[in-house]
């Protein structure tokens, strides 16, 4: 079982590999934005889903247009289920890379303990968005259709959107579990690393927050991101044809994470129901994302002391050792799951 907590650990790092699955070396493309003194990258994207093949098939037919490769093993790793906070349960999980993205779409799924689907609306607190960046939007679009995947934008196709971050042409969909896909092909695409066949080229990483001042606080003052922060809040009828939130108003916040080229949007919605998700680590319909931090102790009491919930056991109520990396879990103030992970780091004294 050892074996599954290495896998694991080393695949959370895949931003400090260069290995593309099945396609040799691919060359990271610079930082964005240099790293802050308390992060320094991005890692995976992580959808807790009710069913790994079904999820396996539809996101590598959407990302890479081939046949998902072979469902992996059940493990219950002592050290990767107390990293996970759920003691006695089992873990399953597999990659998919995203063409054009150091980010991956690491998917989870969980067994032996009590599981509850949600199905996050987009405009409640911890609901997120995989956006991916394409070169033509109507050939993805009208393949996802084809298939029967549910389109969230009002009336079935591409808006015209210009917000912070985003202008040109864009569509909402859900994966099996109820995800937020966005598909966007902006005016001008950027800088990539994605082949010249490939139509995705990009992805970033959209966040429904419950408060932006709260929010920004966190990311801004105390994690060191350097975000545009929204103004006023807008009643843009494309954004909200876009995301089917008729009657809206919107605020968007943008910044990358720090050392990475990850875009992330932060979205606050007001004039309509909001409902915070809720969402236990094992619950399909929960995300994971991961970030790599210059100290993880340090980390997770700043996350602790803006509201965050650290979910990892074992740990005296903070981070573990685990396979030459000091990690840990921790919900922050909006339900998202923030995966901290330093290199090399020791653990800290007792009474530190």
């Amino acid at each position: 079982m050892r074996r599954l907590s290495v896998v694991v650990i080393l695949e959370a790092l895949t931003v400090l590999s260069a290995m593309v699955l099945g396609q040799g070396v691919q060359t990271p493309a610079p930082p964005l934005v240099p790293a802050s003194d308390v992060v320094t990258g991005s890692g995976n994207f992580s959808p807790i889903v009710q069913d790994l093949e079904k999820s396996l098939a539809f996101y590598n037919d959407l990302l890479l247009g081939t046949p998902p490769p072979a469902t992996p093993a059940w493990g219950a790793d002592p050290a990767l289920v107390n990293f996970l906070g759920v003691p006695g349960a089992q873990v399953r999980f597999s990659q998919v890379r995203i063409p054009g993205s150091a980010m991956r779409v690491e998917i989870v799924e969980f067994k032996d303990i009590e599981r509850k689907p949600l199905q996050p609306r987009i405009q409640d607190p911890g609901a997120v968005r995989l956006i991916l960046v394409v070169r033509d939007i109507d050939t993805l679009l009208g393949h996802l259709k084809s298939k029967g995947v549910p389109v969230v934008t009002a009336g079935g196709v591409p808006v015209n959107v210009n917000t912070p971050g985003s202008k040109g042409r864009a569509a909402i969909v859900k994966d099996p579990d109820g995800f937020f896909i966005e598909i966007l092909q902006p005016e001008t695409l950027p800088e990539t690393t994605a082949p010249a066949g490939t139509n995705i080229v990009d992805a970033r990483f959209g966040l429904t927050i419950a408060d932006t001042d709260r929010t920004m606080n966190l990311y801004r003052d105390l994690l060191g991101f350097k975000p545009e922060v929204g103004g006023a809040f807008l009643a843009d009828k494309a954004v909200t044809d876009l995301m089917a939130t008729p009657g809206a108003q919107i605020r968007i916040s943008t910044a990358a994470v720090p050392g990475s080229r990850l875009l992330v949007e932060f979205v606050e919605f007001k004039g309509i129901d909001r409902k915070p998700i809720g969402a236990r680590i094992q619950d399909p319909g929960a995300t994971r994302l991961q970030l790599q931090v210059r100290d993880t102790d340090a980390t997770v009491k700043t996350l602790t002391a803006a509201g965050g919930t650290v979910i990892t056991t074992g740990g005296n109520g903070g981070p573990i050792d685990m396979s030459g990396l000091r990690v840990a879990l921790v919900r922050e103030l909006n339900n998202l799951f923030l995966v901290t992970m330093t290199r090399g780091q020791a653990a800290a004294p007792r009474g530190r």
